[in-house]
């Protein structure tokens, strides 16, 4: 396998500020409560949550994910945490407020206007308390800022093409307005490039 600049710019800059957000928004999880980790990737999220949660459900569109996520539960012998093959768009599955905690972290940015708006309906649907981490907008210029904005360039495509509508539409507030909720509590994390939003049906922004 060749040398991934892209790849080493996150591990070196960028993983260490994720790492601090994940473990933010775990911090939020109360004792016993079930949690959905939407679009939950390798599981790194749900697996920090699981240590506090009674249970965690984590979900994602990418089989390789949840193959990833699964194995790695079951190596560390987690055993109250489960993942699934899902669409976060359509989770008709569970029943409305199957959830004590709807999280998400980085990839409400990767989602179409539309898409992020459905996928933040559905946790909506799904539980009371829903919490989202990704890019704050606009970002706290910086070195950290500079990188952020430099990989998701480099991912190119739909990607960096959602990246951009996210950034120019408002980041969060926005998606959150098209979604029919309210940003209730925010906070800046990683030198002001991520933030973690509460947010609900009703309420009012704080700081």
């Amino acid at each position: 396998m060749g040398f991934s600049i892209k790849g080493f710019l996150y591990r070196v800059f960028i993983d260490p500020l994720v790492n601090g957000l994940r473990r933010c928004v775990a911090a939020m999880i109360l004792p016993g409560e079930k949690v959905i980790d939407i679009a939950c990737g390798t599981g790194a999220l749900s697996l920090t949550m699981a240590r506090n949660a009674g249970h965690v459900t984590g979900i994602d569109l990418s089989e390789d994910m949840i193959t990833t996520a699964s194995r790695t539960a079951q190596r560390r012998r987690v055993s109250n945490v489960s993942f699934s093959l899902l669409d976060a768009t359509d989770l008709s599955c569970f029943p409305d407020f199957s959830f004590d905690a709807a999280v998400s972290t980085l990839a409400m940015h990767q989602f179409d206007p539309e898409t992020g708006a459905r996928v933040l309906r559905e946790m909506s649907r799904l539980a009371k308390r829903i919490v989202i981490a990704d890019y704050n907008c606009p970002m706290r210029s910086g070195p950290a800022a500079w990188l952020s904005r430099s990989i998701e360039r480099a991912a190119g495509g739909d990607h960096y093409r959602n990246f951009r509508q996210y950034m120019a539409r408002g980041g969060l507030v926005r998606l959150a307005a098209d979604a029919g909720l309210v940003i209730a509590s925010s906070e800046e994390r990683g030198e002001g490039v991520f933030i973690i939003a509460g947010m609900s049906l009703t309420g009012s922004v704080s700081k």
